[in-house]
């Protein structure tokens, strides 16, 4: 089999590259305000483009599932054991997974109207202190969870990486 069968298409590269950087960001900048001191007007100007730019990803992630819902994954690279080929589907799995929740509670935890980079304002969706409340809690253990994994995640393609499996190519 020659290398081009086992890309992914265009439209899936892209929309994992814009998933990532959004991913990423949100992560680390939102790891950053929750373990550091920052003066106010910085924390809120952070928190509000990590609500504007995770509010208008949603419909491109829920591009990103119907996309690989429609379109068939390129078989795993040949060097991949069986057991390293389902890790990976359930870790892939996980990881969409994550999003949705991290996604869903981000919104629903929201106690005010979200302005998106001042453009468009989405009423506050819930008014009930208590499913606020729980949503705070779910966005705040999902993120956690997604962290880790996805830091799994960079940790098995460098694996692959330096064993030589060149399983990045796929996504490049």
């Amino acid at each position: 089999m020659n290398q081009l069968t086992h890309q992914f298409d265009s439209t899936a590269k892209y929309l994992h590259w814009i998933s990532a950087l959004v991913i990423l960001w949100a992560s680390i900048s939102g790891l950053y305000i929750a373990f550091f001191e920052l003066a106010p007007n910085i924390k809120k100007h952070i928190l509000s483009f990590n609500v504007s730019i995770t509010t208008v990803f949603i419909p491109l992630f829920c591009w990103r599932i119907y996309h690989r819902l429609k379109h068939s994954v390129p078989p795993p690279h040949p060097a991949m054991s069986m057991l390293e080929t389902k890790i990976a589907h359930i870790g892939h799995t996980l990881l969409y997974v994550l999003v949705s929740l991290v996604l869903v509670s981000g919104l629903l935890m929201m106690d005010h109207d979200v302005a998106v980079f001042g453009l468009l304002t989405i009423p506050q969706l819930l008014q009930q202190q208590s499913s606020i409340h729980f949503f705070e809690t779910m966005h705040l253990y999902t993120c956690r969870l997604l962290a880790a994994l996805v830091l799994c995640h960079l940790a098995a393609l460098i694996k692959h990486e330096i064993m030589g499996k060149r399983i990045l190519k796929r996504m490049i």
